[in-house]
Order: structure tokens, then C-alpha cells, then sequence
């Protein structure tokens, strides 16, 4: 049951709203401001009892916070025009006396409505504190517990493809899948806590100045082998005369990496994959288009969502590569979007800052 606390200086009035509530509400009814320290829902005062106990009704409203906690006011008109400061700062509805029952119940169930809902609102706020405290705490085990025996495992997979002698053809292949499903393992974890990081607002980068041609041609390489091995041209188109870019080169590499590799998963035999830069203003503006079936219209809006792709492809991976790529473009000061339509193929753009010349420091 809710409780509603009157602060009345009007003896007539406290005692017919207390009849009135009492029906419905648990009634509390205090003169000093030590009563504002019990437990209610609501507080009704008058015009008198709030110009004494103002500061009062200030501080337990500041210390429910963010919690809602209602106060309504009974006051007759000429007394709404003398605590003006104290309505417009303490007071959350007014009702003018001679008060009528029918609009005091529906002024007291609109407020109890927001208390409640305040009241819900917190407890999922903390529900939601309490989830992300705990995920971070399994993403500290899983990159502790879990990475260390996983590195054991893709460096003796690594060392036995590279010195066993004698396998058999069916053995050296068991060997790799091995050591291939503990890479995939390995970057899965990577991308949880690049998640975490980006979610907290903590995604680092370290740009310095870079020539941005053999940095598109190294990303061109990238994914070379596994391109030759699906059949899928990757051509580098440039502008001559490409300016240098602000940029941490791991990081782009890595941004290239994850749109590269969804651009071959996506892409058929035979099909191209094109990868582009060129000057735009202050930036350079890159892209990796791939010729396969698109993504339809309703669908863009959500690229960029964490794990979108994990529920909307079967093409393998966590949804992770796109969001995180997008986070280390905006830590650059860049922006990502992307093209598509079905049928056609996708092209995803980034852009990255050009070397600001006026601030290098001649020698």
C-alpha cells in the first residue's frame, strides 16, 4: 500500500484529506521536519507548513534522487502567488482548496503513477548496472583463464605444423583445423573485449602520421591467401598523389581486416572485391566494395549493431567486426557508413584525417 504523508498546517483540512485517504493510501500526518525522514510515497503540504519546512522538503526530495518524490501542494490562490519560489522548486503539482475529491484523487494517482514508474525505471537501471558488472567480471576471467592455454594451443599447433615429419595428409589437416578453430577462438575473445572497451568509451588508438598508399596496398594483402583460395579477385584502386593520414596503422589494418573478411565471406566464386581511397576535403576517404548479394534496405540501419550479424547470417562469426571497426573510426575522428543494394554487392567507407601540415614541426 502506499503511503502519503500530510504536512498541513490547516487542522480542517488535514483531517477531511486524511478521512478521504485513508480509504486507499496508508496516512501519515507530521508537523516538524523530522517527519519528512519516514517512509512515504507523497507528500501533501499547505502553503504554511511549506514556508516553514522548505528546506527540508528540498533536501528529502535531493536525497531520493534520481528516485521521483512527488509533493502536492493545497493552497488557495492567493497563496500560490506568495511561495511562487518554493512551487517552481520544490513543489511537483498544485491544488486550489476548496479542494474537490473527485480531481484530488485523480492529482494523487497521476503522481503515485510517476513515483512508480520512477521507482521500476531505477530498479532496471540497477538490474542493468548489476548485468554489466557481471559480464565484465566473466570477460576478465575469459581473457585470463581461458587465452592462456588457448595461446598454448596455437603455439604448439603452430610449432608441430612447422617440424612434424611424416604425417599422414589426413593428420596435417586435423593439425590445421586445430590450430584454425584456435585462431577463430582467439579473435572471438578479442572482439568481447574490444565490445567492453568501446562500450565503457575506452577504444585506443595512437595516430601518427602515415603515407596512406602502402598502407591500403598492405591491407590489400591481408586476406591475399584466403581471396586466391575462393577464387575472388582484390584490386587496390588509388588517387595519385594520396596525402598522408593521421592514423594508428595496427588499427586501420585491423578496420580493413574485418571489412575485407566480410567482403569474402559474402562474396561468391569469381567475384571482385575492390578497395579505394581518395582525398575528400580534409580527409581521405576509403571503401571496400565487394560484388556480392547485397544487403537489403531495412537491414542498413542495424549493420553496425553488435552481433546483428550472428543473428541475421549464417556466415559465421559473432557480429562483432563491423561495430568495433566503426568505434576505432570514430576514435580517429572519422566517420563509417556504408552503400548496398541487393543484387548488386556493398561498399563500406571510412574516412580518416588528413596531416594537418600547418602543425608539423619543421627541423
Amino acid at each position: 500500500m502506499t503511503r502519503i504523508l500530510l504536512l498541513l498546517d490547516h487542522g480542517e483540512n488535514q483531517q477531511l484529506l486524511a478521512g478521504e485517504l485513508a480509504e486507499r493510501h496508508e496516512v501519515l500526518v507530521g508537523h516538524t521536519e523530522a517527519d519528512l525522514d519516514q517512509d512515504f510515497d507523497l507528500c501533501v503540504v499547505d502553503g504554511r507548513s511549506l514556508d516553514r519546512l522548505w528546506e527540508g522538503v528540498q533536501r528529502r526530495k535531493e536525497r531520493e534522487q534520481p528516485i521521483f518524490l512527488p509533493v502536492l501542494l493545497a493552497t488557495s490562490r492567493p497563496g500560490v502567488k506568495m511561495i511562487t519560489r518554493q512551487v517552481w522548486r520544490s513543489v511537483d503539482e498544485l491544488i486550489v482548496t476548496p479542494i474537490e475529491k473527485p480531481e484530488l484523487r485523480a492529482r494523487i494517482q497521476i503522481l503515485l503513477r510517476a513515483r512508480s514508474l520512477s521507482l521500476a525505471l531505477r530498479k532496471r537501471a540497477e538490474d542493468a548496472e548489476r548485468a554489466i558488472r557481471t559480464r565484465d567480471e566473466v570477460l576478465a576471467i575469459v581473457s585470463h583463464d581461458l587465452r592462456n592455454p588457448l595461446n598454448l594451443v596455437l603455439t604448439g599447433g603452430s610449432f608441430l605444423l612447422e617440424t612434424a615429419e611424416g604425417l599422414e595428409p589426413r593428420e596435417r589437416e586435423q593439425l590445421r583445423m586445430i590450430h584454425r578453430a584456435a585462431g577463430q577462438m582467439n579473435r572471438l575473445i578479442q572482439d568481447l573485449l574490444e565490445v567492453s572497451a568501446m562500450e565503457a568509451g575506452n577504444v585506443s588508438v595512437d595516430p601518427r602520421p602515415e603515407p596512406a598508399e602502402p598502407l591500403v596496398h598492405e591491407a590489400c594483402g591481408l586476406l591475399g591467401h584466403v581471396a586466391e583460395a575462393k577464387g575472388i579477385r582484390v584490386s587496390c584502386e588509388l588517387d595519385d598523389g594520396l596525402p598522408p593520414i593521421r592514423a594508428d596503422r595496427d588499427r586501420v589494418h585491423q578496420v580493413f581486416g574485418n571489412l575485407i573478411g566480410n567482403a569474402l565471406k559474402f562474396t561468391p566464386e569469381g567475384g571482385t572485391i575492390r578497395v579505394r581511397a581518395e582525398p575528400d576535403g580534409g580527409v581521405v576517404r576509403f571503401s571496400v566494395s565487394d560484388t556480392g548479394a547485397g544487403i537489403r534496405a531495412e537491414d542498413l540501419p542495424h549493420v553496425f549493431d553488435r552481433f546483428w550479424q550472428a543473428r541475421h547470417s549464417r556466415a559465421g562469426g559473432a557480429g562483432l567486426g563491423l561495430a568495433i571497426s566503426r568505434s576505432i573510426v570514430a576514435a580517429h575522428g572519422g566517420e563509417m557508413w556504408v552503400e548496398s543494394e541487393v543484387g548488386r554487392g556493398s561498399t563500406f567507407f571510412f574516412t580518416l584525417p588528413m596531416v594537418d601540415r600547418t602543425q608539423e614541426t619543421r627541423p
